[in-house]
């Protein structure tokens, strides 16, 4: 079935205004969950990964922009958004098996991958144990593992919902203490304080209807669990295809250091760092990111 998907986007790099696709919204039945996905374009297959927490709509800015240049596929990781979930732990080889069932749904051999943050770790997991469905690979703002610190940062903003006391924060009262006190943290280490404090209501706005869906508390404790579980440094020489490294100098979240790794790791990397960029990049900087990107696929 075919809906028309309307965004409201009132970014900085956008005027406010009304973006209308027409969006094919299936669901591809999986092994064990439908997932929600939604493709734009006719050339060649790029899939968008997104990171902890969010759905589809975090590449919006790439939606825009890559839809008259490749076959843009973006799409709801298990359990979030309108994805359905699984019982038992989550782990980032299940969600990187995820997107190559989802290839194969589409029928799609062999695709660019761009992931971002966690997208960036299920990007590298496809990368080393199914090189032969990666044309290209963007990994930004991510890392071959979750170090202490990173760790550490993530667990900060979620502290009471990995103690189990969620059951107040899925009513979602964006006055509630336990609502503001768990995303503040994530959301200054995310974005500078600027694009926060111009994008405060849309954000809001965001979250509440994240928080809607009852599965969602349940997801992202599964997905922290999973990134703190994540390891690819000692497999990083077995991705092949070429790759893109992006980080951002002022990611607060994910430090440079954590790309320098994987540049220097795998045989195929390019590196790219852009000056004050941060952990949300792809939207704070999305004309920089994307052009990046566009030469990385036109070489």
């Amino acid at each position: 079935m075919v809906f028309t998907l309307f965004l409201y986007i009132s970014l900085p790099f956008y005027s406010p205004q009304l973006f209308t696709y027409g969006l094919t919204m299936p669901f591809a039945r999986l092994s064990d969950v439908k997932l929600k996905y939604y493709t734009i374009g006719n050339n060649k297959p790029v899939v968008f990964i997104a990171g902890f927490g969010m759905d589809h709509r975090t590449w919006v800015p790439q939606i825009t922009f890559f839809q008259d240049k490749a076959r843009v596929i973006v799409f709801d990781n298990r359990g979030v958004g309108e994805s359905t979930g699984s019982s038992g732990p989550y782990t980032i080889q299940m969600m990187a098996d995820d997107v190559v069932e989802l290839l194969d749904h589409l029928k799609i051999k062999k695709a660019h991958i761009v992931g971002s943050s966690m997208g960036g770790m299920i990007a590298q997991e496809i990368a080393i144990n199914h090189p032969d469905r990666v044309d290209k690979l963007v990994l930004s703002s991510t890392t071959a593992k979750a170090d202490k610190l990173t760790r550490e940062k993530i667990l900060q903003g979620f502290e009471e919902l990995l103690k189990g006391k969620v059951d107040n924060i899925v009513d979602v009262n964006p006055h509630h203490v336990m609502f503001e006190k768990a995303f503040n943290c994530i959301l200054q280490l995310t974005f500078s304080k600027e694009f926060l404090a111009e994008n405060k209501q849309v954000i809001k706005k965001m979250l509440q209807d994240y928080f809607s869906k009852k599965h969602y508390v349940e997801t992202i404790i599964k997905q922290i669990r999973a990134i703190a579980k994540h390891d690819t440094s000692r497999r990083l020489s077995k991705i092949k295809a070429p790759t893109l490294v992006v980080t951002g100098t002022c990611d607060a979240l994910i430090s440079p250091e954590n790309s320098e790794y994987l540049f220097k790791h795998i045989p195929t990397a390019t590196l790219v760092k852009i000056v004050c960029g941060t952990h949300g990049m792809h939207h704070e900087r999305a004309d920089e990111f994307n052009e990046h990107i566009l030469r990385f696929f036109e070489e």
